[in-house]
C-alpha cells in the first residue's frame, strides 16, 4: 500500500525557477517570489507551462525555467519558500494589469 500525501496547494502549478546567485550555479534553483502590497511575500505560480513563458518574457527573466509542481519536488520547493516567507501563491500574475486569478495560502 502507498503512503498518502497531503494535497498542497502548489500540485499540479508551474513555478519558475532561477538561480539564487550568479555564482550559486544551476544547482542552486530557487522559485521566483512577488511582494504584495500587504507587506507578504507570494509564490507566482502558473496552471500551465505557456502562461509561466509569457510571464518569463514580460518580466524579462531570461535565465529562469519553468517547472512543474508534482509529488517529487513539492516538499524542496516549500521548503524554500517558507524559508524565504512565503505566505501563499498568486496564481497567473499578470504583471501588465497586475491581477491574477487566485490566491491560496502555502500550506
Amino acid at each position: 500500500m502507498t503512503e498518502m500525501t497531503a494535497k498542497s496547494a502548489l500540485d499540479g502549478l508551474w513555478l519558475l525557477l532561477a538561480s539564487e546567485a550568479a555564482e550559486a550555479g544551476d544547482d542552486a534553483r530557487m522559485p521566483i517570489m512577488a511582494r504584495a502590497g500587504n507587506d507578504r511575500t507570494y509564490l507566482l505560480g502558473f496552471k500551465n507551462a505557456a502562461t509561466a513563458r509569457q510571464f518569463m518574457r514580460a518580466s524579462d527573466l531570461a535565465h529562469a525555467e519553468p517547472r512543474m509542481v508534482v509529488d517529487k519536488n513539492r516538499s524542496e520547493l516549500l521548503r524554500i519558500a517558507q524559508e524565504h516567507g512565503a505566505a501563499g501563491v498568486l496564481v497567473d500574475y499578470d504583471p501588465a494589469t497586475e491581477q491574477y486569478s487566485a490566491a491560496t495560502e502555502l500550506y
